[in-house]
């Protein structure tokens, strides 16, 4: 049995239902996103890049996924045309069109990943873990994306920002940033992460992330949280 956390981060996979219309086809097809995919959050019509039988005209948040799809309701259709297997085979098109969609946000990531490695360097001896002996390191591109998830997750359906967007934000204090976690011993909802931007014990950013969009991302660097 899976539990909530493996539902909501399972990949992208496609559903059928039945198509309600008394002229339309047999089904209509869609597609189950996970929290974190570049189109989770957005309504069908801010998806005109996808190319779908009519047009996407369904989105909708379900059980913490974002699923989108089309109809055969359209004039012409009918169910000889678009039986379960025309739209499983449309649905398997535009199931095609999310992975690479994320696929291509993925290689956008790493190259800006790459250009913060860099920022992520000190010189020795001034890590900024030597005032904070009790901070654990954390990825820091790791803490943007679980950091947008969020913001996404918050926001919706108002706002929705990318992995790269987050980052570009952080940055705009200095290229040389660090990210960590604090342990807390008292049971919260939240985590205690934040990045460090200077020497001086203010120059950080407090980064909201609560658990549950924690557990999707690696944050937990000692394994406590479990």
């Amino acid at each position: 049995m899976k539990t909530d956390n493996e539902n909501k981060t399972k990949p992208p996979f496609t559903i059928l239902r039945p198509c309600l219309s008394e002229r339309g086809g047999e089904f209509n097809g869609y597609i189950s996103l996970p929290l974190g995919h570049p189109w989770y959050g957005k309504d069908y019509d801010e998806l005109s890049e996808v190319s779908v039988h009519g047009g996407l005209t369904y989105s909708k948040e379900e059980d913490g996924r974002w699923v989108i799809g089309f109809d055969t309701a359209h004039t012409g259709d009918h169910l000889d045309n678009w039986n379960r297997e025309k739209v499983t085979e449309e649905a398997e098109r535009l199931l095609d069109q999310a992975v690479t969609a994320e696929w291509w946000e993925r290689e956008q990531e790493e190259e800006r990943r790459i250009e913060l490695e860099c920022h992520e360097k000190r010189e020795e001896g001034r890590h900024w873990y030597q005032p904070y002996t009790e901070a654990v390191p954390l990825d820091l591109w790791e803490v943007a994306r679980a950091k947008t998830a969020q913001q996404n997750k918050d926001n919706y359906p108002c706002y929705q920002t990318t992995v790269i967007e987050t980052a570009q934000h952080f940055s705009q204090c200095t290229d040389k940033l660090d990210a960590y976690r604090l342990y807390s011993n008292e049971d919260r909802s939240w985590l205690t992460v934040g990045i460090r931007y200077g020497m001086v014990i203010d120059d950080y950013i407090d980064v909201y992330i609560t658990r549950e969009v924690a557990d999707q991302f690696n944050l937990d660097p000692l394994n406590k949280d479990n």
